[in-house]
């Protein structure tokens, strides 16, 4: 036995001691895997599926070889095997294996018997359950072949998508063991009255076992996860009602916390099934309770109206990752997402958790997407039978995350082909029997090119969904003077009134329009304001938060990109940067005045353009440099409506100057600017 299964030995055996005080043990398998690259495509051949590899080099999941020097620009097959030494003891239980995303074609052996092909779908998590394939008190060996090429099918489909095309096992593995009967899944369904503050939950369990038991219980507990108290607000056993072949549970809470950005109140959920008194699965879930519907064409969160401003982050711009970020990597773009006052979103392919989870904590509402993307895609059996595929497996993954208040099903598709319509409105269909707890679009590039005034006006496919998501690039993608943006608008309006509007993109890319950062500020500050004085207009997000890495674009090899982004491919910022941040604040901080000795008057409103939201719990400081603020006084903001003011008084430190920060109940910058900035940047830095 060498010493890489020596070790995975003493891994497992270390967790499987674990299991009598666990029913789910979820145990890593993330190191020491062998990766050969096939840029000869030969492995299927050679069957290297079938053998014990002593040739491969060790690599760390997640992997991409399309960040590696000599292997930048290979779109085809690369091969990665594991050995695992599975303890006889574990006869019996329930073991699956569990991929976070392969990209973006797979197939998957056990033993060298191939168990699973994952066909065309790059971006969602994925399960293999062991029963019958793994040889106990013995090695077995994992192999896995998967391939990047631009193929037809997969979705998104060949070429036609904006992002880096990195192949391999891009996001973290593991080995769920757990006793007889197992969960597949729990889909937590929170209900919240804003009238009560009562909450009601709906949990919908999925068994792993068709014949299991039907005289199984649920033994649930339900604590406060990131409050600041750990209340169990529900602790009890219950037999369940049978439906469809789930199982499901429903409570009453008397009162809870409602989920909102900047007050990201979360539950957890700890499900753990029992089979007579003995525990044998459990399942820990955190989710929220919050009410996002539409008022007739106004956006509510918890009964407020509000407006909404984001950025989108496109994953895999950093050349040192590619698509093989690390957590601690996703978590830092989604702090860079806050400082800009994020507090709504898209994302064009499916996501690893622990974005969804970042965006639950800290405050952002999602629109996840199927990478259905680009006007080159056909509306055939194969595409549409994918599509729908990815579809299911995302809702079903990501079903409890708070943040997550709609679904997307495409990009940028041909809105007005009538193929493609049609299996637009199937996906739609498709996505409100699989959750009708949410909503619901299709982003559309397409809505200005026939408006209800034409005699041969037919709706485009951007209509079909809950709300109109138009990407917007007046000035550069759109060949249209700038002055002519509010007429399109308008008529885009106009052509659809009784649709919620939202703009899904707007910004400058490089190289295809030059001018640089410049450039890109003009482009911001005019698009903006003319968003702002469109009373239908509910939000806004910008695209994008870094220059991203593409398959196509400026630069060579892995650092082929669109400079696109307020910060560099490295998170670095730009001028813009700050503007966005500014742009996308709920408060304004306008004037500053010495009406009173030793005190500085600060003229605030709350914003009444993009976002627009009652501002509440926010802290303001005063201080001599832009980094040192916390360490300072810090003066809590009273509420303010969007369009209130409030003359705030704080103590005068520096003669009249200084820098103002105003910091979101979240922690993250609202506002932070100074009246005299060479001034008072010279002095006090």
């Amino acid at each position: 036995m060498n010493m890489k299964t020596k070790y995975h030995l003493i891994i497992l055996i270390f967790f499987f001691s674990l299991s009598s005080f666990a029913q789910r043990d979820t145990i890593p398998l993330n190191k020491n895997w062998q990766f050969k690259i096939d840029k000869e495509a030969e492995g299927l051949a050679k069957q290297w599926f079938s053998k014990n590899w002593t040739d491969g080099r060790v690599v760390t999941i997640p992997h991409t070889w399309n960040i590696e020097k000599e292997n930048e620009m290979h779109y085809g097959w690369g091969w990665y095997q594991q050995k695992l030494f599975v303890p006889g003891k574990w006869k019996g239980k329930q073991l699956v294996l569990q991929f976070g995303a392969i990209n973006h074609t797979s197939t998957i052996y056990i033993n060298g018997k191939k168990v699973k092909e994952n066909i065309g779908d790059g971006f969602n998590k994925f399960f293999i359950n062991l029963d019958g394939l793994l040889n106990f008190n013995a090695e077995n060996i994992i192999t896995v072949a998967c391939n990047n090429d631009f193929g037809k099918m997969k979705v998104p489909y060949t070429n036609s998508f904006d992002w880096p095309n990195d192949g391999g096992i891009i996001r973290e593995v593991a080995l769920l063991v757990s006793n007889r009967p197992a969960m597949a899944y729990a889909h937590i369904t929170p209900k919240l009255n804003v009238e009560t503050n009562q909450g009601d939950v709906k949990i919908n369990i999925g068994l792993r076992q068709t014949d299991a038991n039907k005289n199984l219980k649920f033994k649930v507990q339900i604590t406060e996860d990131n409050q600041a108290t750990h209340n169990v607000v529900l602790q009890t056993t219950v037999k369940p009602v049978w439906e469809n072949g789930e199982a499901v549970l429903t409570f009453k809470l008397p009162k809870v916390n409602a989920w909102h950005f900047d007050f990201p109140n979360l539950y957890r959920a700890n499900i753990t099934l029992l089979n007579g008194n003995k525990a044998t699965d459990q399942i820990n879930s955190s989710f929220g309770f919050r009410e996002i519907k539409f008022v007739g064409t106004k956006l509510h969160l918890n009964n407020e109206p509000i407006k909404v401003m984001g950025v989108e982050w496109t994953a895999g711009s950093n050349p040192n990752f590619g698509f093989a970020e690390t957590k601690e990597e996703i978590i830092r773009h989604g702090k860079l997402m806050k400082d800009v006052n994020c507090i709504f979103s898209r994302v064009h392919f499916q996501q690893d958790d622990a974005f969804y989870d970042f965006c639950d904590r800290n405050g952002i509402i999602i629109q996840e997407e199927v990478p259905l993307w680009g006007g080159d895609t056909p509306s055939d059996a194969s595409i549409e039978k994918i599509a729908h595929s990815q579809l299911e497996t995302m809702i079903g993954n990501h079903y409890n995350h708070p943040s997550i208040f709609a679904w997307g099903v495409g990009n940028e598709l041909r809105g007005r082909d009538a193929n493609m319509k049609k299996m637009i409105e199937g996906l739609i269909a498709k996505t409100r029997k699989l959750d009708a707890s949410r909503l619901v679009s299709y982003v559309s590039n397409t809505l200005n090119e026939q408006y209800y005034n034409n005699p041969k006006f037919t709706p485009d496919a951007g209509s079909l969904g809950d709300y109109i998501m138009m990407n917007e690039y007046g000035g550069s993608w759109w060949d249209v003077p700038v002055g002519k943006i509010n007429q399109y608008m308008d008529s885009v309006h106009m052509s659809y009134p009784d649709k919620p509007f939202f703009i899904s993109e707007f910004g400058l890319c490089e190289p295809n329009f030059k001018g640089g950062d410049e450039r890109r500020l003009e482009d911001l500050v005019y698009h903006m304001a003319i968003y702002e004085s469109k009373p239908y207009v509910e939000g806004g997000i910008y695209f994008d938060l870094t220059d991203y890495r593409t398959h196509y674009g400026g630069g060579e090899g892995k650092f082929k990109q669109r400079v696109h982004g307020i910060y560099d491919m490295y998170g670095k910022p730009k001028p813009s940067m700050k503007v966005l941040r500014e742009q996308s604040s709920p408060v304004e901080v306008q004037n500053t005045s010495t009406w009173k000795k030793g005190k500085l008057t600060l003229a605030i409103f709350g914003s009444i353009g993009l976002p627009q939201h009652i501002v509440k719990g926010y802290k303001l400081y005063l201080s001599d440099k832009t980094d040192n603020y916390a360490t300072t006084k810090a003066y809590d903001l009273p509420t303010l409506k969007p369009g209130e003011r409030v003359n705030f008084e704080v103590d005068d430190l520096y003669d009249g100057k200084g820098i103002i920060t105003i910091v979101r109940p979240t922690g993250y910058i609202a506002t932070q600017k100074s009246f005299y900035p060479n001034e008072v940047f010279e002095t006090f830095k």
